[in-house]
């Protein structure tokens, strides 16, 4: 009894540090929760993300919610990258469970830190004139509708498939590619995770890939952390939120890569 009380309470701080992290620098809780189901509970990396997608919702829906009061989410580009990507969360759920555990793992690794260092690297701005100088994304800026269906798409599906909450992905689509100012690109993305990371976490329970009580418990935290760390973010200039969040992703990108080596 006392285990299970334990492990509720490392639960519930698991998901409030989450919560914190992700809704400061958009993100995903999968960082957190995928080393904590996987080493801590020991069970499966397939429960493991449909653990993190349901904590991801949580703090889309809590996060999402502050940007918008705020005035710092686009509400059409949610819906149109929500809808898009929930259709393709639910493939991306079904394709997991063929899949490797450690060949997952490392694709999550890869994304992180080189993400991370990115942006502590040169910040948002630097970062977004680099990519524009070697890239020309013009297109996709003129034509909306079919970009926003693809890259939610194509997050969408990898929200499913590793259990990334798919924020901060789209976060970047939206600063590098779409060319929106850090706040707005963050509160859009964390309000479309809510959609988007439901729908995954739900295919994952139908298939049983979710351990529920965790899930509420550290979904609980999660909106408590979101509340807080989204509430800071609105406060944080745009450069320094931007190292701020290559700092955190770069951690998580860590914390994943020693539980994939050990």
């Amino acid at each position: 009894m006392f285990d299970e009380q334990f492990s509720m309470i490392l639960s519930f701080l698991i998901g409030c540090g989450s919560g914190i992290s992700v809704g400061i620098a958009s993100g995903t809780a999968e960082s957190f929760m995928i080393p904590f189901v996987t080493i801590v509970l020991a069970q499966s990396i397939y429960q493991a993300i449909g653990t993190s997608l349901f904590v991801d919702c949580m703090i889309g829906g809590a996060a999402g919610l502050i940007f918008l009061l705020k005035g710092n989410v686009k509400v059409k580009p949610v819906l149109i990258l929500g809808a898009a990507g929930m259709l393709a969360a639910v493939i991306g759920s079904f394709f997991t469970t063929g899949a490797s555990e450690s060949g997952l793992k490392l694709l999550i690794v890869i994304v992180l830190i080189s993400l991370g260092i990115a942006l502590i690297r040169g910040g948002v701005k630097k970062n977004v004139a680099l990519v524009n100088q070697k890239l020309n994304l013009s297109w996709f800026r003129e034509h909306k509708l079919p970009s926003f269906v693809l890259f939610g798409s194509l997050i969408g599906f990898a929200s499913g498939f590793t259990g990334m909450g798919s924020s901060g992905a789209m976060t970047f689509v939206l600063i590098f590619i779409m060319e929106y100012d850090l706040h707005v690109s963050i509160g859009t993305s964390l309000l479309m995770m809510f959609f988007i990371a439901g729908t995954g976490a739900l295919t994952h329970g139908i298939q049983g890939d979710i351990l529920l009580s965790v899930a509420i418990v550290a979904g609980l935290g999660a909106i408590i952390g979101a509340t807080v760390g989204s509430l800071s973010a609105n406060r944080i200039n745009e450069d320094l939120l931007g190292r701020i969040i290559g700092v955190i992703i770069t951690i998580l990108g860590i914390l994943v890569l020693i539980e994939y080596i050990f």
